[in-house]
């Protein structure tokens, strides 16, 4: 074995050593890079997200009517206030005699009273106003909570789904008042948020997972990699699922306007935002599927009229 000038073994295994633990901090310093970009936007995803869920035209119709209750409430109490004081002031004046300050008073009472009744007229009919728009707009779409990298582009599929979705459904029909109509939006709304909740729910499943891989013993990280896969796939044939219901829809408005414009044609493809694929058909959650059948006939049956 070579040795140094000073007589000890050469050096050449430590250089070896110092090689290889310079890739390990390498590779260390590149992991925690990539772990840093994604915390950062998962953070920069969730702000958007409460962004979005303060902005939603549903949530800010609560707000509205909350506001209105509100006012109602401190003009009833303004007007118990008043009454109260006109009627302990209409006493005194019984029982004490009519005085030039009694009479002041009175007026004084009166009119905060008749200004409290007004004020509780307008609030109440606010109010009305205000139940009525919260009524007529579909309910909050879930919350969008932020995922892992791997499975965003799937969540950003259904984002835009979800949102073509609620337009879509305001448009379906012709008579905006008919209570089976907005019934039947309801009800696709309904079922289309239930599965919109059970996706994103097992995205953030998936998400977890994926954090668990990356600290876990080979084997585990393994098996951990088949569950996520399964989970993924799972998460892909949903959304699909779930554009197939906003094809059923768009094939609805689509449909819904050739009828009340009674031009006697239908074109086929729509403005669909999305179209089933070739292996998609007999796997569709449950929660959708009836929602899609009535859609396709509600299609159907205004194109029968329409060509007729």
């Amino acid at each position: 074995m070579a040795k140094s000038p000073g007589g000890k073994p050469s050096d050449g295994k430590s250089a070896s050593d110092r090689s290889g633990l310079a890739k390990d901090t390498v590779r260390a310093t590149g992991s925690a890079v990539a772990q840093g970009v994604e915390l950062a936007t998962m953070v920069g995803a969730t702000a958007s997200e409460a962004l979005r869920a303060r902005r939603d035209p549903a949530v800010v119709a609560e707000k509205r009517v909350r506001a209105a209750r509100r006012r109602v409430t401190a003009w009833s109490a303004g007007g118990v206030v008043s009454a109260a004081f006109v009627a302990t002031g209409a006493t005194m004046m019984v029982e004490d005699g009519v005085e030039a300050g009694s009479v002041g008073a009175m007026v004084l009472f009166l009119a905060l009273l008749i200004w409290c009744v007004v004020g509780i007229v307008r609030a109440a009919s606010d109010l009305r106003a205000r139940k009525r728009v919260v009524t007529e707009l579909p309910a909050a779409a879930p919350a969008r909570p932020a995922v892992a990298g791997q499975i965003r582009p799937e969540m950003a599929r259904l984002d835009s789904y979800s949102d073509g979705l609620r337009q879509l459904v305001g448009m379906i029909g012709i008579a905006d008042d008919d209570p089976g109509l907005r019934q039947l939006r309801d009800e696709i709304l309904v079922a289309a948020d239930a599965s919109e909740a059970r996706l994103r729910q097992q995205a953030m499943d998936l998400t977890g997972l994926l954090k668990a891989k990356r600290n876990a013993p080979p084997q585990a990280a393994t098996q951990l990699d088949a569950t996520a896969t399964q989970l993924h796939g799972h998460i892909h044939q949903g959304v699909a699922n779930y554009g197939e219901l906003v094809s059923a829809a768009s094939d609805a408005v689509v449909a819904s306007r050739n009828l009340a414009d009674s031009n006697g044609s239908y074109n086929s493809t729509g403005v669909s935002l999305a179209k089933p694929g070739p292996g998609q058909q007999g796997t569709l959650h449950p929660e959708l599927g009836q929602p899609i059948d009535q859609l396709r006939s509600l299609a159907a049956g205004m194109r029968e009229l329409t060509q007729g």
